[in-house]
């Protein structure tokens, strides 16, 4: 058309010419006024004679429309029902039987990938460490495997077979290899080409459909240690794993981060933390807060040893308290009685506010008062009404998640220390402290524990060791070097 060497496009039917209405149409307004004929020989149709064939560009529109939609309900039986196309490294799909299975060499390179990051490393460094090994991409084993090659317009570092950062990253997060497949995430539209993700809600998500390769609590692991690394500003070394209690420090006096430093004593390296405030802007503005790693270590693997003794005397207290129980099972119908009494006191208060508040307009703000203790009054009976009436199912419960915690604990500490993955799983946040008299610690674990406070004097000596039953803010502290005057 744009060298003008042809006069006229033949077509079987318009439909061959474009199915999308706007486009057709759009198109042969373009061929009129370069003086070119859309002729369609089975409809006997000539744009110079006819100058209006929108009509037809309708129902080419209705029928390619009704056909994709047909397509679309097709596709989406077999997303219901969990429609794997290929699956990624480690699996093979028998196109025969459907099938999907583990390829064991493959799926030992994805093991490795989730205990290099468990380690400490970062994906770029996994993946650096995976080249050097001769390890190859994804891309290679679905060659393979499947018989895919790359493309052509692919630069020649592509055939290598390198991994990267992106490929790592896409493993770890992938939650296929725990058995979980996960259908209907995006829609590409494909007049505009616009690929939109679908929420959450609107996905198909089939559990165990596969085989996993990896453990749900080590897949989980990871996705907690990249949201902590990615809050915390976390950075690895090349080659290298990141310190151990990197972005968990933070500096109690200026708010900065904790930068590690290596030191070798006698020929003994060690790792100290020191605040990123003091060690950038000088002893000035902020004062070193300075600590080793091995006092940390022995400070948290004291401490949840200490959190485990806890849960397994309330574990202990358990059946006590079930004998009390018993003890009082006759007044308990006496109880839920006067219960169910006040509550209906309080609901017929709370109808009685109402009606004042819509009487009494000027003094809204009174009566919404009233009305939010009153509903928070109502929130507390109906709580402790339905504790009473299901203390069994509470109690068995209780004991439950109990003996969970205990035999949780004894895993993480049972070879002595405890690893780097467990540690940001329980750690949140340990805060430092200075003064003339030394340091003070606060570590505030991921869950709400009894508050345990260890106070030395300033020969290092232990003076006091406080307990206070009872829910925190921060669930214990650790003072360390300091008088006792409290």
């Amino acid at each position: 058309m744009e060298d003008k060497t042809i006069d006229a496009v033949l077509v079987k039917d318009m439909s061959r010419l474009g199915r999308h209405k706007t486009d057709t149409a759009v198109f042969i307004d373009y061929l009129r006024r370069n003086d070119i004929r859309v002729i369609s020989a089975a409809e006997n149709l000539d744009t110079i004679r006819q100058s209006d064939i929108s009509f037809k560009g309708l129902m080419n529109d209705y029928y390619a429309r009704e056909g994709g939609e047909k397509v679309r309900i097709g596709m989406d039986n077999l997303l219901k029902q969990g429609l794997i196309i290929t699956p990624p490294i480690g699996y093979f799909k028998d196109k025969n039987t459907n099938e999907i299975v583990v390829i064991e060499e493959q799926a030992e390179i994805v093991r490795r990938i989730f205990d290099l990051y468990l380690a400490g490393y970062g994906c770029s460094a996994i993946a650096r460490i995976l080249n050097e090994d001769g390890v190859k991409s994804p891309a290679y084993y679905h060659k393979c495997v499947y018989g895919r090659h790359l493309g052509s317009n692919k630069p020649e570092i592509g055939s290598r077979y390198l991994w990267d950062h992106t490929g790592v990253k896409r493993i770890l997060l992938n939650e296929f290899y725990i058995g979980t497949v996960t259908c209907h995430k995006t829609y590409n539209n494909k007049i505009t080409q616009i690929r939109k993700i679908i929420p959450k809600e609107e996905q198909y998500v089939h559990e165990n459909l596969v085989t996993p390769i990896i453990s749900k609590d080590k897949f989980f692991q990871v996705k907690l240690l990249m949201e902590q690394k990615k809050r915390g500003n976390v950075r690895a070394s090349a080659n290298r794993p990141c310190h151990r209690y990197a972005g968990l420090l933070e500096c109690g006096d200026c708010g900065s981060t904790f930068t590690s430093v290596k030191r070798t004593w006698k020929g003994v390296e060690r790792i100290e933390y020191v605040c990123n405030g003091y060690h950038r802007y000088g002893k000035e503005n902020c004062l070193p807060h300075r600590i080793r790693e091995t006092e940390l270590d022995k400070i948290i693997c004291g401490e949840i040893t200490n959190v485990k003794e806890q849960a397994a005397q309330l574990y202990e207290n358990i059946d006590g308290e079930v004998r009390k129980w018993l003890k009082k099972k006759s007044t308990v119908t006496g109880k839920i009685r006067q219960l169910n009494a006040e509550l209906e006191q309080k609901k017929s208060d709370q109808k009685e506010i109402l009606l004042e508040r819509i009487r009494d307009k000027e003094h809204a703000s009174v009566y919404d008062e009233m009305l939010s203790t009153c509903e928070s009054d109502i929130k507390k009976i109906e709580q402790e009404l339905y504790d009473i009436q299901h203390y069994s199912e509470t109690i068995k419960k209780r004991k439950s998640e109990m003996k969970r915690t205990v035999e949780l604990i004894d895993e993480i500490i049972k070879e002595g220390e405890i690893s780097d993955a467990n540690l940001r799983q329980l750690i949140d946040k340990i805060i430092i402290y200075e003064s003339s008299d030394g340091l003070r610690i606060q570590v505030n674990l991921r869950a709400d524990f009894t508050e345990h406070m260890i106070i030395f004097d300033t020969l290092g000596d232990q003076s006091a060791d406080l307990k206070v039953e009872g829910k925190c803010n921060y669930p214990f502290a650790m003072r360390r070097r300091m008088r006792v005057k409290e």
